[in-house]
């Protein structure tokens, strides 16, 4: 026990010392030895000379002294004793100009971010023409107009396609050739489609507003209606091509198989 009270007082002399020469006032600054944080080590030889005689002295010392010891005074001022600090170390260095024009000393030590902006560049801006507002409006009519060049194009290719597969041989290719024609045939038929519903509703529109002109209360269409009129306009177009009979037996024929499928099986 001692030892332990020697080493105790050995900390708050090294502590006490030191807060004397770092400049700060003893009478403002009384406090418990715990508050009192030693830096040993800080005046070369005397520093070294008492680690090591507390190194000795705690080597001879149970765990159980050890611990009250640190309990006692406190871990940072018992690391602090025993092991010392570096002053320098704990003080950072604060970069001055000498002259106001010269550029900032930058420290060494701070390791440089990955990305670097050494010139100023201007962001690009990426615009996407079709959620932009400086494109304008989207109409649709005009875009037909705009692209119409297109359809006899489209025509052509798939006339060099069908070409191409009466000559092909390889099935792959084969197959391939024909999901292209039999996508074109679609696109052909959903824009038909199109114009007829268009159509049909152009002329609704122009014969209801000629109404509302001479005083009838303006009608807007439901669903049901514009399906019957485009349904109308669909006959009319059909007539005029002469594929009525072809028409009306294939809608026969969907219908016979969709009512066949409702009728009841021998089990």
């Amino acid at each position: 026990m001692a030892s332990f009270q020697h080493i105790a007082d050995e900390a708050d002399d090294v502590s006490s010392s030191e807060e004397m020469e770092s400049g700060s006032d003893s009478d403002e600054e009384v406090g418990t030895e715990e508050s009192k944080v030693p830096k040993a080590g800080g005046d070369g030889k005397s520093g070294a000379t008492l680690q090591n005689t507390m190194k000795k002295e705690l080597s001879t010392m149970s765990f159980e002294d050890i611990q009250r010891l640190r309990d006692k005074i406190g871990t940072k001022t018992y690391n602090q004793a025993l092991h010392g600090s570096n002053s320098k170390r704990d003080q950072s260095k604060v970069f001055k100009r000498v002259n106001k024009n010269r550029p900032v000393e930058m420290s060494s030590k701070i390791p440089p971010p990955r990305i670097r902006q050494v010139v100023p560049v201007k962001k690009k801006i990426h615009r996407d023409p079709r959620f932009d507002d400086l494109s304008g409006e989207y109409d649709e009519k005009i875009f037909e107009k705009s692209y119409s060049f297109l359809d006899p194009m489209k025509a052509r290719e798939k006339k060099y396609l069908e070409k191409q597969l009466r000559k092909e041989k390889d099935e792959d290719r084969r197959r391939k050739i024909q999901q292209l024609i039999r996508k074109m045939e679609q696109q052909e038929r959903t824009k038909r489609q199109e114009d007829i519903k268009e159509k049909a509703l152009k002329e609704w529109k122009a014969k209801e507003k000629e109404l509302v002109k001479q005083g009838k209360k303006p009608y807007f269409l439901k669903k049901s209606d514009e399906k019957k009129l485009v349904l109308a306009q669909k006959f009319k177009e059909l007539k005029k091509s002469g594929k009525v009979e072809k028409f009306l037996q294939k809608k026969r024929k969907k219908n016979a198989a969709r009512d066949r499928k409702h009728l009841p099986t021998d089990s």
